[in-house]
């Protein structure tokens, strides 16, 4: 059995409808629904000074120019960095297995963090080999980069140490 609607209800709802879309658009022509205009880009922009577009590579000599590693992420990306060190540190640590370390988006941009574990000091040298990847899948890297042989990283003498800089 099908319900049917008597007319004096369809009649009371039909009326109440057109009375309530009434009152909505006569509402919105006094009260327009405010909107706000977006003048700039709500992500904060990051001021990332130009790197030298070429370096002058050091003179170097094995068992000279061994200092600690300093790295710096200006990428919008979570990066790992891995060490391939066969330089010995000062608490005669050797590497035998890569290092590695996480670095968030924008961490250690402007200046770089010198890189270190809980009990040791890491010092590089000549050869020794820095890669670096997105942890998010995107695919992107940084490197090979080999100590002494490429632009990066390189040498701070003022400082005696290595420094990298991730750019985007």
């Amino acid at each position: 059995m099908i319900p049917t609607l008597d007319l004096k209800y369809a009649y009371s709802i039909g009326l109440g409808m057109i009375i309530a879309l009434t009152g909505v658009s006569v509402w919105q022509k006094f009260y327009p629904p405010q909107r706000e205009a977006i003048t700039e880009d709500p992500t904060p922009k990051i001021i990332v000074s130009p790197f030298p577009s070429t370096l002058a590579r050091p003179n170097l000599n094995d068992g000279e120019n061994i200092g600690s590693l300093r790295v710096g992420n200006r990428t919008e990306r979570s990066v790992r960095v891995v060490l391939f060190s066969r330089v010995t540190s000062q608490n005669v640590w050797q590497a035998i297995e890569p290092l590695n370390w996480d670095f968030a988006p924008f961490e250690g941009g402007k200046e770089g963090l010198i890189l270190s574990l809980p009990n040791y000091k890491i010092a590089i040298g000549k050869g020794d080999v820095i890669f670096a990847f997105a942890t998010d899948g995107s695919r992107s890297y940084w490197g090979p980069n080999i100590v002494g042989e490429t632009d990066a990283p390189f040498w701070d003498s003022k400082n005696k140490e290595w420094s990298m800089v991730l750019q985007p």
